[in-house]
């Protein structure tokens, strides 16, 4: 064979040589595919999931909801010196009750008892000046009517009688105010409650340029709380009570302590701010509690348990069945097949250890409440009976602003 011809023949074989390799590598690859899906297709589907759920429970319940408060005194006031002088007595237990009227401080009275002799005296004085003046008037008057005298001397000895009439006047406001003065030397209570520390010692200058800051008295009964409610259950509130043809609704307050514990007396609302708060889209609320036992503090923390609305066959799921992404609030049901399915719900509050849920499952539905962290929508379960179910009496409970969507 020419060797011109065994080079074109060799140069056309290495030509078809990639092209025969990329077809045998594409047959390999499209088998090992379908070996896969065969694989998958024998692989047994993976066993059911072991899950507890019951159906909601139904009943009916007070729902309530919780605000965080501050206990405030209905009566605070503050004790100050009115005049300046040396703090001479303090007259009570730091920290005690007092009465209105105790006597509190005492403050060195000298110069107020010897500036009151001075005013009396003074007082005296003009006195006997426009008793003389009178005097002197009465008989001028005559003495001008019987045209003894002139004009101008009548008119000068009315003019004396006006001029001391005003200084008499004027020397008895000197008088009372001296005697203001010398009673603000005994400082004493202005309302019942319990006094605080002094903020003065005793031979301390008080008053001088300002009025100083002896101590405060808080009254104790009965106490306020002020919290806030959100703009959402004002408006539930006021949609409620237009149903009820604008008659407020007599539910009580409930306080909880910071411990956690329920403060023994019921209170009720007071009064409500003007206006919503368009910072925090809040409206003040106060609330009046007793507190015959003086239990409750001025400045203590508390939360405040309102009752929003009484609801009638109400369903409730455990706390621990609800699933809270980014704020959306879910269950998951068993639904066809014993697949799970995931359902969108609306809480409406708190009962005991249950939400309640407005809206996004029926009576009938299978919720999980136990095992949710093991199954996602779309898992095979098997149903294991709840041992128990919500409970159903009646009863208010409380429930968190947070607890809402």
């Amino acid at each position: 064979m020419p060797l011109l011809r065994r080079c074109a023949l060799a140069e056309a074989g290495f030509a078809f040589l990639p092209v025969l390799l990329m077809l045998l590598l594409l047959g390999g690859c499209g088998s090992g595919d379908k070996d896969k899906e065969k694989a998958a297709a024998k692989a047994p589907e993976a066993p059911a999931v072991m899950v507890q759920a019951a159906p909601p429970a139904v009943a009916d319940v007070m729902v309530t909801a919780e605000f965080v408060g501050r206990v405030a005194a209905k009566e605070n006031v503050e004790i100050r010196a009115r005049v300046e002088g040396y703090l001479r007595e303090r007259l009570f237990t730091e920290g005690s009750m007092v009465k209105k009227g105790d006597l509190l401080f005492v403050i060195e009275a000298r110069q107020y008892q010897e500036n009151l002799q001075k005013a009396k005296a003074e007082l005296a004085r003009q006195q006997a000046l426009l008793a003389k003046a009178q005097v002197d008037l009465t008989r001028f008057e005559t003495l001008y009517k019987q045209r003894a005298v002139s004009r101008d001397e009548y008119d000068t000895r009315l003019t004396s009688q006006k001029e001391l009439s005003a200084n008499f006047d004027s020397a008895r406001s000197a008088v009372e105010t001296a005697e203001r003065d010398l009673g603000y030397t005994r400082i004493t209570a202005p309302i019942a409650g319990r006094i605080g520390k002094s903020l003065a010692t005793i031979g301390n200058l008080v008053g001088k340029g300002d009025n100083t800051l002896l101590a405060e008295i808080s009254s104790t009964d009965p106490m306020y709380v002020d919290f806030s409610i959100s703009e959402r259950d004002y408006l539930a509130l006021a949609k409620a009570m237009a149903e009820k043809g604008g008659q407020e609704r007599e539910y009580p307050l409930t306080l909880v302590l910071a411990d956690d514990s329920v403060y023994p007396h019921t209170g009720e609302a007071d009064m409500a701010e003007r206006a919503v708060d368009a910072k925090t889209g809040t409206l003040g609320v106060r609330g009046v509690f007793p507190n015959p036992a003086g239990f409750l503090k001025p400045g203590q923390f508390a939360k405040v348990r309102a009752v929003l609305d009484k609801r009638q066959g109400a369903l409730l799921v455990p706390q621990r069945a609800v699933i809270d992404v980014q704020g959306s609030k879910s269950v998951y049901v068993v639904g066809q097949g014993d697949r799970i399915e995931a359902r969108t719900v609306a809480l409406g509050g708190v009962k005991d250890a249950s939400f309640i849920i407005d809206s996004g499952l029926s009576p009938t539905d299978q919720v999980v409440v136990e095992g949710v962290s093991k199954v996602r929508p779309g898992t095979l379960v098997k149903v294991v009976p709840a041992p128990g179910a919500a409970p159903a009496a009646p009863a208010a409970a409380p429930a968190s602003e947070a607890a809402k969507p």
